[in-house]
């Protein structure tokens, strides 16, 4: 005993979905909605590629806050200091600072580190802002 449409009759089975159900389901979606916006913004949840970029931030301002006082001690001990300081003192665009510092070579690392080359520019932008902060090199009083 077939139907018309090619199933059986005992196999027909017509649901109608209960009145509710869409209302609930519209409310289960926007309620995980505000709870994703809740997490992100109040509760400070992020991504884990957020999270990761974020560590590799502090990270570098970590290393640079560490390097920067050595570099700039480096700075002090060449020979050639104060006319260094001069040359570097000289040049207006501060962006071009950390050129200069990498440029006067060994200021930056440490014998036998290796750096990223974004954290080498920001060493050397941080070491040429304190270098240029200097009062005196060696008892030598700069103007």
């Amino acid at each position: 005993m077939k139907s018309s449409k090619g199933l059986p009759g005992w196999m027909k089975l017509e649901v109608t979905p209960p009145t509710w159900l869409q209302p609930a389901a519209l409310g289960v979606i926007v309620g995980a909605g505000a709870w994703w916006v809740a997490l992100a913004m109040g509760l400070g949840w992020m991504s884990p590629d957020t999270a990761a970029q974020l560590s590799a931030k502090q990270a570098q301002a970590a290393v640079v806050a560490y390097a920067t006082p050595a570099c700039v001690a480096r700075f002090a001990r060449q020979p050639n200091a104060v006319a260094t300081w001069n040359k570097l003192r000289k040049i207006k665009e501060d962006w071009t600072w950390a050129d200069f510092i990498e440029k006067e070579g060994g200021l930056i690392a440490e014998p036998n580190q290796t750096l990223s080359p974004d954290t080498t520019a920001a060493i050397a932008s941080a070491c040429a802002a304190e270098v240029l902060k200097l009062k005196s090199i060696g008892g030598v009083k700069l103007t």
